[in-house]
Protein backbone atom coordinates (compact mmCIF):
# COMPACT_ATOMS: atom_id res chain seq x y z
CA UNK A 1 0.00 0.00 0.00
CA UNK A 2 1.06 3.58 -0.62
CA UNK A 3 2.56 4.95 2.62
CA UNK A 4 0.10 7.33 4.24
CA UNK A 5 2.79 9.86 5.15
CA UNK A 6 3.56 10.44 1.45
CA UNK A 7 0.00 11.30 0.46
CA UNK A 8 -0.70 14.59 -1.27
CA UNK A 9 -3.43 16.90 0.00
CA UNK A 10 -5.88 15.32 -2.45
CA UNK A 11 -4.78 11.81 -1.53
CA UNK A 12 -5.38 12.42 2.14
CA UNK A 13 -8.75 14.04 1.44
CA UNK A 14 -9.75 11.02 -0.61
CA UNK A 15 -8.56 8.54 2.00
CA UNK A 16 -10.79 10.20 4.57
CA UNK A 17 -13.89 10.94 2.53
CA UNK A 18 -13.98 8.56 -0.46
CA UNK A 19 -12.17 5.44 0.74
CA UNK A 20 -13.45 3.21 -2.06
CA UNK A 21 -11.96 5.34 -4.81
CA UNK A 22 -8.82 5.66 -2.71
CA UNK A 23 -8.59 1.86 -2.72
CA UNK A 24 -9.06 1.88 -6.49
CA UNK A 25 -6.13 4.28 -6.83
CA UNK A 26 -3.90 1.97 -4.79
CA UNK A 27 -4.41 -0.81 -7.34
CA UNK A 28 -3.07 1.47 -10.08
CA UNK A 29 0.58 2.24 -10.83
CA UNK A 30 2.20 4.57 -8.27
CA UNK A 31 3.06 7.13 -10.96
CA UNK A 32 -0.60 7.82 -11.81
CA UNK A 33 -2.00 7.87 -8.27
CA UNK A 34 -1.52 11.61 -7.59
CA UNK A 35 -3.48 12.49 -10.74
CA UNK A 36 -6.27 10.09 -9.80
CA UNK A 37 -6.36 11.56 -6.30
CA UNK A 38 -6.77 15.03 -7.79
CA UNK A 39 -9.63 13.88 -10.03
CA UNK A 40 -11.41 12.06 -7.26
CA UNK A 41 -10.92 14.91 -4.78
CA UNK A 42 -12.49 17.30 -7.29
CA UNK A 43 -15.39 14.88 -7.69
CA UNK A 44 -15.84 14.66 -3.92
CA UNK A 45 -15.98 18.45 -3.65
CA UNK A 46 -18.68 18.89 -6.28
CA UNK A 47 -20.63 15.80 -5.16
CA UNK A 48 -21.03 17.20 -1.66
CA UNK A 49 -22.54 20.46 -2.92
CA UNK A 50 -26.08 19.50 -1.94
CA UNK A 51 -24.85 18.60 1.56
CA UNK A 52 -23.22 21.94 2.28
CA UNK A 53 -25.77 24.42 0.90
CA UNK A 54 -29.26 25.33 2.07
CA UNK A 55 -30.50 26.99 -1.12
CA UNK A 56 -30.47 25.94 -4.77
CA UNK A 57 -29.05 29.29 -5.86
CA UNK A 58 -26.10 28.94 -3.50
CA UNK A 59 -25.46 25.42 -4.81
CA UNK A 60 -25.47 26.65 -8.40
CA UNK A 61 -23.04 29.40 -7.42
CA UNK A 62 -20.74 26.84 -5.82
CA UNK A 63 -20.74 24.69 -8.96
CA UNK A 64 -20.13 27.80 -11.07
CA UNK A 65 -17.13 28.63 -8.90
CA UNK A 66 -15.63 25.29 -9.88
CA UNK A 67 -16.42 25.91 -13.56
CA UNK A 68 -14.65 29.24 -13.36
CA UNK A 69 -11.68 27.70 -11.55
CA UNK A 70 -11.36 25.04 -14.26
CA UNK A 71 -11.62 27.69 -16.97
CA UNK A 72 -8.71 29.52 -15.37
CA UNK A 73 -6.65 26.33 -15.31
CA UNK A 74 -7.29 25.72 -19.02
CA UNK A 75 -6.45 29.36 -19.71
CA UNK A 76 -3.10 28.93 -17.97
CA UNK A 77 -3.92 31.08 -14.93
CA UNK A 78 -1.81 29.87 -12.00
CA UNK A 79 -3.75 31.77 -9.31
CA UNK A 80 -5.16 28.90 -7.26
CA UNK A 81 -7.82 29.63 -4.62
CA UNK A 82 -8.25 26.07 -3.36
CA UNK A 83 -5.78 23.40 -2.25
CA UNK A 84 -7.17 20.91 -4.76
CA UNK A 85 -6.59 23.15 -7.76
CA UNK A 86 -2.76 22.97 -8.05
CA UNK A 87 -2.87 19.16 -8.08
CA UNK A 88 -5.83 19.17 -10.47
CA UNK A 89 -4.03 21.57 -12.80
CA UNK A 90 -0.98 19.32 -12.78
CA UNK A 91 -3.12 16.31 -13.70
CA UNK A 92 -4.94 18.21 -16.44
CA UNK A 93 -1.69 19.39 -18.00
CA UNK A 94 0.18 16.11 -17.61
CA UNK A 95 -2.54 13.97 -19.18
CA UNK A 96 -4.22 16.49 -21.51
CA UNK A 97 -7.60 15.93 -19.85
CA UNK A 98 -10.62 17.22 -21.81
CA UNK A 99 -12.36 20.20 -20.19
CA UNK A 100 -15.73 18.96 -21.44
CA UNK A 101 -15.71 15.91 -19.17
CA UNK A 102 -15.33 18.15 -16.12
CA UNK A 103 -18.23 20.22 -17.42
CA UNK A 104 -20.34 17.07 -17.74
CA UNK A 105 -19.68 16.19 -14.10
CA UNK A 106 -20.60 19.68 -12.93
CA UNK A 107 -23.78 19.72 -14.99
CA UNK A 108 -24.83 16.33 -13.60
CA UNK A 109 -24.53 17.65 -10.05
CA UNK A 110 -27.13 20.30 -10.74
CA UNK A 111 -29.73 17.53 -10.50
CA UNK A 112 -28.90 17.11 -6.83
CA UNK A 113 -30.10 20.64 -6.15
CA UNK A 114 -33.57 20.02 -7.57
CA UNK A 115 -34.70 17.67 -4.76
CA UNK A 116 -36.68 15.59 -7.25
CA UNK A 117 -36.78 11.79 -7.18
CA UNK A 118 -36.04 10.00 -10.47
CA UNK A 119 -39.36 8.96 -11.99
CA UNK A 120 -38.26 5.39 -12.67
CA UNK A 121 -35.32 3.01 -12.56
CA UNK A 122 -34.12 4.01 -16.02
CA UNK A 123 -33.92 7.60 -14.83
CA UNK A 124 -31.88 6.57 -11.81
CA UNK A 125 -29.52 4.62 -14.06
CA UNK A 126 -29.03 7.67 -16.24
CA UNK A 127 -28.26 9.80 -13.20
CA UNK A 128 -25.78 7.18 -11.94
CA UNK A 129 -24.12 7.21 -15.36
CA UNK A 130 -24.03 11.00 -15.69
CA UNK A 131 -22.35 11.38 -12.29
CA UNK A 132 -19.79 8.60 -12.79
CA UNK A 133 -19.01 7.93 -16.46
CA UNK A 134 -17.18 11.24 -17.14
CA UNK A 135 -15.01 10.64 -14.08
CA UNK A 136 -14.17 7.13 -15.27
CA UNK A 137 -13.28 8.46 -18.70
CA UNK A 138 -10.95 11.00 -17.11
CA UNK A 139 -9.40 8.25 -15.00
CA UNK A 140 -8.83 6.10 -18.07
CA UNK A 141 -6.99 8.99 -19.70
CA UNK A 142 -4.71 9.08 -16.67
CA UNK A 143 -4.08 5.32 -16.64
CA UNK A 144 -3.65 5.28 -20.45
CA UNK A 145 -6.21 2.51 -20.84
CA UNK A 146 -8.64 2.21 -23.73
CA UNK A 147 -12.14 0.93 -23.06
CA UNK A 148 -15.36 0.47 -24.98
CA UNK A 149 -17.91 3.24 -24.33
CA UNK A 150 -20.70 0.76 -23.61
CA UNK A 151 -18.54 -0.94 -20.99
CA UNK A 152 -17.69 2.36 -19.34
CA UNK A 153 -21.35 3.34 -19.20
CA UNK A 154 -22.42 -0.01 -17.73
CA UNK A 155 -19.75 0.04 -15.03
CA UNK A 156 -20.44 3.69 -14.24
CA UNK A 157 -24.14 3.03 -13.78
CA UNK A 158 -23.55 -0.06 -11.64
CA UNK A 159 -21.02 1.75 -9.47
CA UNK A 160 -23.35 4.71 -9.07
CA UNK A 161 -26.36 2.56 -8.18
CA UNK A 162 -24.32 0.64 -5.61
CA UNK A 163 -23.13 3.84 -3.97
CA UNK A 164 -26.62 5.34 -3.89
CA UNK A 165 -28.02 2.23 -2.21
CA UNK A 166 -25.35 2.30 0.46
CA UNK A 167 -26.02 6.01 1.02
CA UNK A 168 -29.81 5.74 1.49
CA UNK A 169 -29.67 6.09 5.33
CA UNK A 170 -27.29 9.05 5.10
CA UNK A 171 -29.38 10.76 2.46
CA UNK A 172 -32.51 10.19 4.55
CA UNK A 173 -30.98 12.13 7.45
CA UNK A 174 -30.58 15.04 5.01
CA UNK A 175 -34.12 14.66 3.65
CA UNK A 176 -32.81 13.47 0.31
CA UNK A 177 -33.88 10.45 -1.72
CA UNK A 178 -32.63 9.14 -5.04
CA UNK A 179 -34.71 5.97 -5.24
CA UNK A 180 -37.13 5.70 -8.20
CA UNK A 181 -40.49 7.29 -7.47
CA UNK A 182 -42.53 4.59 -9.20
CA UNK A 183 -40.93 1.83 -7.11
CA UNK A 184 -41.51 3.85 -3.94
CA UNK A 185 -45.18 4.46 -4.81
CA UNK A 186 -45.73 0.79 -5.64
CA UNK A 187 -44.61 -0.10 -2.11
CA UNK A 188 -46.62 2.69 -0.48
CA UNK A 189 -43.48 4.50 0.67
CA UNK A 190 -43.26 8.28 0.47
CA UNK A 191 -40.05 10.23 0.70
CA UNK A 192 -41.39 11.80 3.89
CA UNK A 193 -41.88 8.36 5.40
CA UNK A 194 -38.33 7.45 4.49
CA UNK A 195 -36.97 10.62 6.07
CA UNK A 196 -38.72 9.70 9.32
CA UNK A 197 -37.19 6.20 9.17
CA UNK A 198 -40.67 4.68 9.03
CA UNK A 199 -39.99 2.92 5.78
CA UNK A 200 -40.94 -0.55 6.98
CA UNK A 201 -39.86 -3.84 5.45
CA UNK A 202 -41.42 -2.95 2.08
CA UNK A 203 -38.44 -0.71 1.33
CA UNK A 204 -36.36 -3.83 0.73
CA UNK A 205 -38.37 -4.37 -2.45
CA UNK A 206 -37.17 -0.99 -3.70
CA UNK A 207 -33.53 -1.55 -2.76
CA UNK A 208 -33.65 -5.10 -4.17
CA UNK A 209 -34.84 -3.80 -7.54
CA UNK A 210 -32.04 -1.25 -7.67
CA UNK A 211 -29.45 -3.75 -6.44
CA UNK A 212 -30.45 -6.34 -9.02
CA UNK A 213 -30.26 -3.72 -11.74
CA UNK A 214 -26.69 -2.95 -10.68
CA UNK A 215 -25.84 -6.65 -10.85
CA UNK A 216 -27.52 -7.00 -14.25
CA UNK A 217 -25.46 -4.14 -15.64
CA UNK A 218 -22.28 -6.03 -14.76
CA UNK A 219 -23.34 -9.32 -16.31
CA UNK A 220 -21.38 -10.06 -19.44
CA UNK A 221 -19.20 -6.97 -18.97
CA UNK A 222 -15.52 -7.78 -19.32
CA UNK A 223 -13.41 -4.62 -19.30
CA UNK A 224 -9.77 -4.69 -20.32
CA UNK A 225 -8.72 -1.83 -18.05
CA UNK A 226 -7.50 -2.35 -14.52
CA UNK A 227 -9.34 0.81 -13.49
CA UNK A 228 -12.78 -0.51 -14.42
CA UNK A 229 -12.00 -3.98 -13.09
CA UNK A 230 -11.25 -2.42 -9.72
CA UNK A 231 -14.58 -0.56 -9.75
CA UNK A 232 -16.42 -3.78 -10.61
CA UNK A 233 -14.72 -5.62 -7.76
CA UNK A 234 -15.90 -2.98 -5.30
CA UNK A 235 -19.44 -3.17 -6.67
CA UNK A 236 -19.57 -6.92 -6.27
CA UNK A 237 -18.24 -6.83 -2.72
CA UNK A 238 -20.80 -4.24 -1.63
CA UNK A 239 -23.69 -5.84 -3.54
CA UNK A 240 -22.81 -9.21 -2.04
CA UNK A 241 -23.04 -7.73 1.44
CA UNK A 242 -26.37 -6.11 0.59
CA UNK A 243 -27.79 -9.41 -0.69
CA UNK A 244 -26.63 -11.06 2.51
CA UNK A 245 -28.72 -8.56 4.47
CA UNK A 246 -31.81 -9.22 2.39
CA UNK A 247 -31.35 -5.83 0.67
CA UNK A 248 -32.02 -4.05 3.95
CA UNK A 249 -29.97 -0.89 3.51
CA UNK A 250 -30.87 0.12 7.08
CA UNK A 251 -29.31 -2.99 8.61
CA UNK A 252 -26.66 -2.11 11.20
CA UNK A 253 -24.29 -4.47 9.41
CA UNK A 254 -24.40 -2.26 6.34
CA UNK A 255 -22.64 0.45 8.33
CA UNK A 256 -19.59 -1.82 8.44
CA UNK A 257 -17.41 -2.95 5.52
CA UNK A 258 -18.01 -6.43 4.11
CA UNK A 259 -16.03 -9.17 5.93
CA UNK A 260 -12.31 -9.03 5.06
CA UNK A 261 -13.16 -6.20 2.66
CA UNK A 262 -9.69 -4.72 2.20
CA UNK A 263 -8.00 -8.09 1.88
CA UNK A 264 -10.56 -9.41 -0.61
CA UNK A 265 -10.18 -6.28 -2.69
CA UNK A 266 -6.39 -6.06 -2.52
CA UNK A 267 -5.79 -9.71 -3.44
CA UNK A 268 -8.29 -9.90 -6.28
CA UNK A 269 -6.38 -10.22 -9.58
CA UNK A 270 -6.97 -7.34 -11.99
Amino acid sequence: MHPVNTLSYCGDLLRQHDPDRFLVSLRMKPAVRPALWALYAFNYEIAKTREVVTETTIGLMRLQWWRDALARIYAGDAAFENEILPELAQAINAYDLPQGLFGDLLYAREFDLENVLPSHLDGLCRYAGFTNAPLMRLGLRVTSEAEDDAVIDAVAQAYGLTGLLRAVPFHATQRRCYMPEDLMVAQGISAQKLYEFKQGSDFTAVSAAVGRQAQALLEGVHPQSRLLKAHIRLCRLHLGQLRGQGYDVFSSRMALPPPFFHLRFALWPL
